[in-house]
Order: C-alpha cells, then structure tokens, then sequence
C-alpha cells in the first residue's frame, strides 16, 4: 500500500518538475469553438479546461494524470489550480480512509475536513474537502473523490493553492467531474 501512495507521489513530483521546466505536452482538441479539451485512454474519459497543462502516464492498467492552469505551473505548483487522477486496481490496502491519511500525512498543512458525497461516472462518490492555510499564510484547498468500480480505485485530487479563491475555480473542477466516465 505505502509503496503504490509512495509511487503515486514520485509521481505527482515527477511531473510538477516537469511542469516547471515546461517539457510540457498539452493533449486535446485545439480549436477555437472549444474550450475543453478532452482526455480518453482505455476507457477512462472527461474533459478539461483547453488552457491547462496535462501530463500522463500509464503503465498497465494504472493511470497517473496531472493536469495544471498556467498560474500553477508557472509558479511551480505555489499558486493556481491543478488537478490529479489516478485509476488503479484495487487491493486490500487501499481504501478512502487509507487515501485521506496519506493526503493529510504527506503536507505539513493543517488542514480542517468536511466529508460528503458527490455524484461522478454515474456513482455516488465520497468526497472529503481539506481547508487549510499554507507556510506563507495563504488559502489552500485539496477535494479528495475517491470511488470504486470493477476492482478499480479512482481517486481525484482538486488543489487551489497561493491563495488563490477556491469558488472561482470550481468550475474548472466541475467541468472534469461532470464529464468523467471510466470503463
């Protein structure tokens, strides 16, 4: 268990130095109507703001996707707005609580936790929102959806840092979750 959350956080590091150095590969439709784009590998689908940054890796049947507005990579990863989906099999250690005590363990954040549920994919999802105040006193917010399907684990990490106003970004978010469908 710790060595998947450990893989999935090399993961994560991996690719916000990416983002930094700006070796970056932005994937979807480029046309000027639109202003999503749109992801699609093995069955996992949704769409995402057009400006935003996506870096993916898949490996097996594993997904690793990270996705960033400008603000967050420019800033490598202290100011904005990026997201993180995983897709992986499911094994005994892994659970939603297992998920939310890495999230909280691995930031030195303080964060407050309101738990709930939200409806994505067609399936009731649970949804913990950490608020918090980062090092430098500005508003970070991580939403956590986790859910399950056919031996899968999905889980969604929705990240407002540098003060930037949570509310204002929730439509980027939504246009992820309103859309997102896995096989």
């Amino acid at each position: 268990m710790r060595k998947t959350y450990l893989y999935m956080f090399i993961v994560t590091l991996l690719a916000l130095v990416i983002f930094a150095s700006g070796c970056t590969n932005q994937q979807g439709n480029q046309t000027n109507q639109s202003t999503t784009g749109s992801y699609s590998v093995n069955g996992l689908n949704f769409n995402y703001p057009i400006d935003w940054v996506l870096i993916d890796q898949t490996i097996g049947n594993t997904h690793f996707i990270n996705l960033a507005d400008q603000s967050s990579v420019e800033s490598n990863g202290t100011k904005g707005s990026s997201a993180v989906i995983n897709s992986l099999p499911k094994s005994e250690n892994i659970s939603y609580e297992t998920v939310k005590n890495d999230l909280t363990n691995s930031t030195n954040i303080d964060f407050n936790a309101t738990n709930g549920t939200v409806d994505i994919a067609g399936l009731k999802a649970n949804m913990t929102t950490f608020t918090g105040t980062d090092g430098s006193g500005n508003q970070t917010q991580v939403k956590l959806i986790y859910f399950e399907k056919d031996n899968f684990v999905y889980t969604l990490h929705f990240i407002v840092t540098g003060g930037v106003d949570p509310a204002s970004q929730q439509q980027y978010f939504d246009t992820i979750i309103n859309s997102f469908q896995v096989p």
